[in-house]
């Protein structure tokens, strides 16, 4: 279902305007004769007007209230625009109207949740020619029983064009998302190697510091996704592949995950949480039957593998690509160069782990966690100057979690790659987040803090991992996290350490994407 019949199922409440709810398509098209048409608007309901109402409306522009999106292409943020007159069309912002007479202008709102904040917006510049997509889509298919095209198979009618397409040999496909990861490392590798391959980042991020020789492609956008997936030699990916998409003969599907050589949390079939739907069980599926390898880093990580993705291919023990940079020295300068720290300065870095069910309350997280006492212990026990870097999930906003920053706490939020945070780091907390064990590859001092832990366990995520077995001090309570850090014996915690990743048959050198990349290169050749 699309983003506006579902919209319109939930019974939105419309704005008291009646003449907004009364709105049609026709006076649209009418109103746009001898005016410049600007879209409001770049989200999915956008995708909904190019694919279904734009014929006879003529666009001169898009704007978008988000500075981010600003200055970018437009197939970056709509599917529909790709191989459109619209498709090399910039992102504006708003304040491009006030070159315009309001006369000279109509203005469609193409956004399904925040349509009144834009007509606020709008009338503050004393713009009144506006249409909201939402209004005129409701009375379309009230008073003409509009009905919709079947969007499954116009996905399905591009799929079957792209399968006609030839696969190019030297094409590889890397799922990058947001953040770093084992596609980046890797990447970097195979380009020391190769110079003529057509490497593509599916990414959601356009400013990703991408080197020379990747292409950058909006993950968001189906229609550029279907066809760079539909005709790549090599699929490098570390999420699920979309359910749409074909594996065609000859096409190699890798699976490298989106953690290190060890985790601590359920996923996927393993993973309650994850199977709320036969739909969702059938699209994890049908991602392991159609994966050809995995990159893995322990017995205990292909184990656990083969079980959560039902993945019955062949693994290749590589290592960590990610981890890599742990052992990176050139990483910490690099990070406290950002963030303009004195190199003889010290970092604890604090990242805790997302709470689904919080979050949906309350669209925030509380953060119980005492700093400035955290900041005071670790001078008294270590010495030197301390810096606390308090790296949340994407969605989460320090402040709404009640953490307050300073010269000596750092919201590292923003910072592109959370890699290399760990990487810079001296020591970290979390409570369940996998990254834990990348700091102990390199013996650094992690502690956790888990104040809900038995919650968390019993009904948020189920782990792979007894807890209370791992080799990190557990604290429950600030006066406990106080306690075991002053107490804290590194030579015994170093000991601890490197038995447990033994016993787990985890060995990580530095090299691992150098492995995984020569594999790839080997599967091209």
């Amino acid at each position: 279902m699309d983003i506006i019949s579902r919209a319109i199922q939930k019974n939105l409440h419309l704005c008291g305007d009646i003449n907004i709810e009364q709105q049609t398509w026709e006076q649209l098209k009418n109103q746009c004769v001898n005016k410049k048409v600007f879209v409001f608007g770049t989200g999915r309901a956008l995708d909904y007007f190019f694919r279904n109402r734009c014929d006879h409306i003529k666009i001169a522009g898009v704007l978008d209230s988000d500075k981010g999106k600003q200055g970018q292409r437009l197939d970056w943020y709509c599917a529909e625009a790709y191989q459109t007159e619209y498709e090399d069309i910039l992102i504006q912002s708003p304040d491009i109207l006030k070159s315009y007479s309001p006369s000279e202008i109509a203005i469609l709102i193409a956004s399904v949740r925040c349509y009144n904040d834009i007509i606020e917006q709008l009338q503050n510049i004393g713009i009144t020619n506006y249409f909201v997509l939402l209004m005129m889509e409701v009375n379309a298919r009230k008073n003409l029983a509009f009905e919709e095209a079947d969007f499954i198979q116009i996905i399905n009618d591009y799929v079957q064009y792209c399968c006609s397409q030839r696969i190019m040999s030297n094409k590889v496909v890397m799922s990058y998302g947001r953040y770093g990861g084992h596609a980046k490392c890797i990447t970097k590798q195979i380009l020391k190697q190769r110079n003529d391959l057509d490497i593509v980042w599916l990414t959601d991020d356009p400013y990703v510091d991408a080197p020379d020789g990747v292409r950058l492609v909006p993950r968001m956008n189906w229609k550029r996704y279907t066809y760079e997936m539909e005709t790549a030699k090599i699929w490098l990916f570390d999420i699920m592949v979309q359910d749409y998409i074909v594996k065609r003969q000859g096409q190699i599907y890798i699976q490298a995950k989106h953690w290190s050589s060890i985790t601590l949390k359920k996923f996927n079939l393993d993973d309650k949480s994850s199977c709320v739907s036969p739909e969702g069980v059938s699209r994890m599926k049908y991602n392991g039957e159609m994966m050809d390898y995995l990159l893995s880093g322990s017995d205990f990580d292909e184990a656990s593998c083969r079980s959560g993705f039902a993945f019955t291919g062949k693994s290749i023990r590589v290592g960590s690509s990610r981890s890599d940079i742990l052992f990176d020295e050139t990483i910490k300068e690099k990070v406290y160069h950002r963030f303009a720290l004195d190199m003889d300065a010290h970092m604890l870095l604090y990242a805790p782990t997302y709470r689904d069910a919080e979050y949906r309350e309350s669209k925030s997280m509380s953060i119980s966690l005492d700093i400035n006492m955290l900041l005071d212990v670790l001078h008294n026990k270590f010495g030197e100057k301390w810096y606390v870097f308090v790296r949340l999930h994407p969605w989460l906003d320090c402040k709404k979690c009640g953490i307050e920053e300073s010269e000596r706490i750092v919201n590292a939020g923003n910072y592109p790659d959370s890699e290399e945070l760990v990487a810079a780091s001296d020591m970290m907390i979390t409570d369940y987040s996998s990254i834990m064990f990348e700091e102990a590859f390199v013996k650094r001092p992690v502690f956790l803090y888990a104040p809900d832990k038995d919650e968390y366990i019993d009904v948020e995520r189920g782990l792979l991992l007894d807890y209370n077995s791992l080799p990190f001090p557990i604290a429950e309570t600030n006066d406990k996290l106080r306690q075991i850090i002053m107490d804290f014996d590194r030579q015994k915690y170093e000991e601890d350490v490197t038995d447990f990743l033994a016993g787990y048959g985890v060995h990580e050198d530095g090299h691992a994407s150098e492995r995984a990349a020569q594999f790839i290169l080997d599967l091209l050749e």
